[in-house]
C-alpha cells in the first residue's frame, strides 16, 4: 500500500491533492513556505484545451467557464490592433485563442480549492534531500518521511538537486531563451473598466536603451455588481534589469507613468494595486519527457515538463492538468498515511 507525498503547495499541488482526495487517497503534503497556495493571480486559470475545462468540471463540479474568441490586443503607433503571433515562449500562455475563464468571484474559487486540501500540507518543509534506497524525504528542520510515491509539484531543479544523483535524468527542451529572468506583477483594482478588450492587451514602452512591453490581463471572473474591476500587468525583464532591485523599482514606475498617459482614467478610479517581483520566472517551455516518473518512485506532476506523446502548448494550467490526468490514470487506493520521524 503505497504512501503518497505531495511536495509543493502551490497550484500545482493543490489541485493534484484535489485529485487525490476526490479518490479518497490519503496523503502528506508538504510546502517551503509559511503558507499553502502562494500567490495566486487570476491568469494562471486561464486554459486553452476543452479537454482542461472538462477535467476541472469534473474536479471542482460547482464551477462555469466561459469561452473568449478573440484575438489579444497591440498597441502599435497610436493605435490597438489585433496581435496574432510573434509572442516569446513565456508570452505566449497569456496570448492564446480562443481560451477559457472561470465564471463567478475569482478568490471564492481559489478558497474552494484550498480549503478541503490545505490541512493536509505541513508548512516551512524545506527539503534537503531525497533518498531514493531508504525511501526517504530529509527535510532542513530535521524531520523525515518515508514514502512509496512522491508527487513533486514544486520547482523541478530543486528536486534534481535534491535526488543528487550522478546519473543524470534526460530532460530534452524544445528551445531556451536565456534572455528573460525575471517578472513583474501589478495588480490593480479599479472602479471602472479600462477598455472593452476581453483578451490580453500588449503595451510596449521604454526604460532607457530598454524596449519593454506588458501584457495587460482583466480578471473575467470578477461580480460586475462589485464596481470593482481588476487588471494585472504582467512584464517578462532580461536578466540585466532583474538582478538590480533599484532598476526592477524604475521600470515599475516607468510603466506606471506610460499607463497613465494612455488611460487617464487610472488616477482617479485607482482602488488598490499590488507589486509582487518575481526575480527568477520558470519558463513556459517545458521539457521533454516519457514518462512523470522521473526516479523510482518519485514523479513530476507541474507545468515544467510534458510528455512526448501530448502536445506542448496551452497554459500552465493545461500543462499541469495534463500531467494531473496522466498521474492519476496510475492511481491505486491505498489506506495507510504517511508517518513522520
Amino acid at each position: 500500500m503505497k504512501k503518497y507525498i505531495i511536495v509543493g503547495g502551490g497550484l500545482s499541488g493543490v489541485l493534484l491533492a484535489n485529485v487525490l482526495l476526490k479518490r479518497g487517497i490519503s496523503f502528506q503534503g508538504l510546502e517551503s513556505s509559511k503558507q499553502v497556495g502562494g500567490e495566486f493571480h487570476f491568469s494562471e486559470f486561464r486554459v486553452h484545451q476543452d479537454s482542461s475545462v472538462g477535467f476541472l468540471k469534473d474536479l471542482l463540479g460547482y464551477v462555469e467557464w466561459n469561452k473568449v474568441d478573440e484575438q489579444p490586443q497591440e498597441r502599435k503607433k497610436g493605435e490597438w490592433k489585433a496581435k496574432e503571433d510573434d509572442f516569446i515562449d513565456e508570452e505566449r500562455p497569456f496570448l492564446g485563442n480562443p481560451f477559457y475563464h472561470p465564471c463567478g468571484d475569482f478568490d471564492r474559487l481559489v478558497k474552494l480549492i484550498m480549503d478541503p486540501v490545505e490541512q493536509s500540507f505541513l508548512t516551512e518543509k524545506n527539503i534537503d534531500r531525497i533518498d531514493l534506497d531508504k525511501k526517504t524525504v530529509f527535510c532542513k528542520d530535521g524531520t523525515e518521511f518515508y514514502f512509496e510515491c512522491i508527487a513533486w509539484c514544486s520547482d523541478l531543479r530543486a528536486l534534481l538537486s535534491a535526488v543528487n544523483l550522478s546519473s543524470k535524468v534526460n530532460l530534452k527542451k524544445a528551445r531556451k531563451n536565456e534572455d528573460f529572468h525575471g517578472g513583474i506583477h501589478l495588480e490593480m483594482k479599479l472602479s471602472k473598466s479600462l477598455t472593452p478588450f476581453l483578451n490580453s492587451m500588449i503595451f510596449p514602452f521604454r526604460y532607457k536603451d530598454h524596449k519593454l512591453r506588458a501584457l495587460g490581463l482583466r480578471d473575467l471572473s470578477a461580480i460586475p455588481d462589485e464596481n470593482a474591476h481588476r487588471i494585472q500587468w504582467l512584464v517578462f525583464l532580461e536578466r540585466e534589469l532583474s538582478e538590480d532591485r533599484e532598476e526592477v523599482a524604475k521600470v515599475i514606475r516607468a510603466l506606471k507613468r506610460e499607463l497613465q498617459k494612455e488611460f487617464p482614467d487610472i488616477k482617479n478610479s485607482l482602488l488598490k494595486e499590488k507589486i509582487i517581483f518575481q526575480p527568477k520566472m520558470n519558463s513556459f517551455t517545458p521539457f521533454e519527457v516519457k514518462g512523470l516518473e522521473l526516479f523510482p518512485g518519485v514523479f513530476y506532476v507541474g507545468p515544467e515538463v510534458h510528455l512526448a506523446d501530448t502536445m506542448a502548448n496551452g497554459s500552465p494550467l493545461d500543462l499541469t492538468i495534463d500531467n494531473c490526468k496522466s498521474f492519476q490514470m496510475g492511481l491505486t487506493r491505498p489506506t495507510t498515511t504517511v508517518e513522520s520521524a
